[in-house]
Parts: structure tokens; sequence; C-alpha cells
């Protein structure tokens, strides 16, 4: 008799907690249900964003007299001798970065890349040696449905200059 009592107890215990998990179950499920179906957070179906400009940052290296240095005449410097690498935040580690250039005859060139937030500094190389370094900063501004983060160049090497957003072109004279 006391075996059947035990027995019947863990039986009770083993149904209610078969249906207290059921109950969890459920419960769990339609709230996820509500999530997905109904959403979580604002409705941006209709929600107007502006388009953000790419975070390209360009560059002409020219001398004091405003002659450029990659074309032309005064040309001094090799374009594929012109390297753009970054330090990564997270690692400190140095990449390579894709640069292109635009050529308008041969009196104006200009070299450029697309900024990331991944990377803490670009690095200008000429001819094998590193000559310069660009700071930038992002700027995170975000709503329930818009990014509008954005990206300001804020220093050169050691100097720093008026916060001009991105896309922009900057002189670097040699």
């Amino acid at each position: 008799m006391i075996i059947l009592r035990t027995l019947h107890k863990k039986h009770l215990l083993k149904s209610l907690y078969l249906r207290s998990m059921k109950k969890t179950f459920f419960a769990s499920f339609a709230v996820i249900s509500v999530f997905i179906l109904g959403g979580c957070g604002k409705n941006c179906r209709d929600a107007s964003c502006p388009n953000i400009a790419p975070a390209f940052f360009a560059f002409r290296i020219t001398n004091a007299a405003k002659k450029d240095l990659l074309t032309g005449p005064a040309k001094v410097y090799d374009s594929s001798q012109l390297l753009i690498s970054a330090r990564r935040f997270n690692s400190s580690a140095l990449e390579p970065v894709t640069r292109v250039f635009s050529y308008s005859g041969d009196t104006l060139a200009l070299a450029g890349f697309n900024v990331r937030e991944t990377y803490s500094v670009y690095y200008l190389k000429l001819n094998g040696i590193t000559t310069d370094s660009f700071f930038f900063r992002y700027n995170k501004n975000a709503t329930a449905c818009c990014d509008l983060s954005n990206f300001t160049f804020n220093q050169f090497n050691t100097t720093s200059v008026t916060p001009v957003q991105l896309p922009a072109t900057f002189g670097v004279i040699k």
C-alpha cells in the first residue's frame, strides 16, 4: 500500500510537471508569435529616411604651388606606389584598404577610399614610406526606423582640422 501511494505521488508529480511544461511552452509560443507576426518595436514601413551620402574620403597631393604630384608636369609620385592602410580598433592589426583614383586630364588627380567604423586611423604610404595619417570620427545617430550615422574627418597627422562630414576632399601638400 505504501508502494502504491509512492507510485501514485510520483505519477501525480510527473503529471503536474508535464502540465506545467506544456503551459510554459504554449505561453512562450504565443509571445514569440506576437513578436514575429506583429513585430516588436515601431513599424517602419512608411518611414521616410533621407539618403545618407557614402563615407568616401578623397585627397589631392600637391606641392606648395598647388601643382598635382600624381600627374602632369610636376608629377613626383607614381599612383601604383600610393597605398592606403588602416589600423583596426579591436586588434590593432594594420590592413590594406582599396583605393581609387580619379583623373581630370593631366593636371588633376584625386585618390580616395571608403571609411569604415572598424578602423581607427588610415595611413598614406608613398613609395613605400608612410607619410601621413587621417583620422575620422564615427557619429552614431540612429532612430527607431532610420540610421543617420555618418563620419567626419577631424585630424590630419597630429593637427586637428575643422570637422568635415564625408564625403569630402582634402588637399595634402608635400
